[in-house]
């Protein structure tokens, strides 16, 4: 699977030094870097949501060792396997493509898009779970959740909206250079995951790590998916600027 990944990124990057050359922006190029540095958060997740990556997979580090406890073999057991690192560029796709399509005046922000394209991104996200549970990739061990919502979907729903953050982000620093793009750009994706599974997600989380009773859980799980349609209204609104955001750039 590496050689897989390796050769998928190459040909990625490549796409993204196409439309860069082309189009005269380097947004694609650091949209892609930036993947690789949130995907950096990954054991924190997997302790956090209870879900596991393939043994099979090479380690690049485990979070044991990073956090300095190599005495606890719980935090030895979160890993984040080198071709999840490797293929980060994936959680990128989705919202690049829609900012493609925006410089090519192919969509337009407005509430009811943003809302529709949330929607796109949770499928395209969904779609990647999928395929990765049925690869045996990865596999979550918490169970099913409260209210009959399974883990994929929820990862699909958090994901989604970490895109959409992504989304609003690329066109806000759609007019800037390499050097403003690399300090503001390339964070932006990391604080997003930080503040969706980090934040919006303690509800669910807090009372999975506590092993909480299923009337406890549920509240959690009710917490944590207002808190998510929260999120996706404020993003969805600031895309709903008209003509800030309907200026093209091409």
């Amino acid at each position: 699977m590496q050689v897989g990944v390796i050769f998928a990124s190459i040909m990625v990057y490549a796409l993204a030094i196409f439309l860069w050359r082309r189009d005269h922006t380097p947004t694609y190029f650091v949209a892609l870097l930036a993947a690789h540095l949130a995907v950096l958060l990954s054991p924190f997740w997997q302790a956090l949501y209870v879900f596991r990556y393939s043994e099979d997979f090479p380690t690049f580090y485990r979070l044991g060792s990073v956090a300095g406890i190599q005495a606890l073999t719980r935090l030895q057991a979160y890993v984040l396997p080198r071709p999840v690192f490797l293929g980060a560029w994936a959680m990128m796709l989705a919202p690049l493509a829609i900012f493609y399509l925006y410089r090519h005046r192919w969509w337009f922000p407005s509430y009811l898009t943003s809302l529709l394209t949330f929607i796109l991104f949770v499928l395209y996200h969904l779609l990647v779970e999928t395929v990765g549970l049925r690869q045996g990739w990865w596999s979550y061990q918490g169970g099913a959740l409260p209210l009959g919502i399974s883990q994929p979907v929820l990862a699909a729903l958090m994901n989604g909206l970490v895109s959409l953050g992504v989304l609003a982000a690329l066109l806000l620093t759609r007019r800037y250079a390499l050097g403003s793009l690399l300090a503001i750009l390339l964070p932006i994706p990391l604080a997003l995951c930080l503040l969706v599974h980090g934040l919006l997600g303690a509800p669910l989380y807090t009372t999975l790590l506590l092993h909480a009773q299923s009337w406890a859980g549920a509240i959690g799980l009710i917490g944590t998916l207002g808190l998510l349609a929260s999120g996706v209204h404020i993003v969805a609104s600031s895309l709903e600027q008209p003509r800030e955001w309907r200026q093209t750039t091409i």
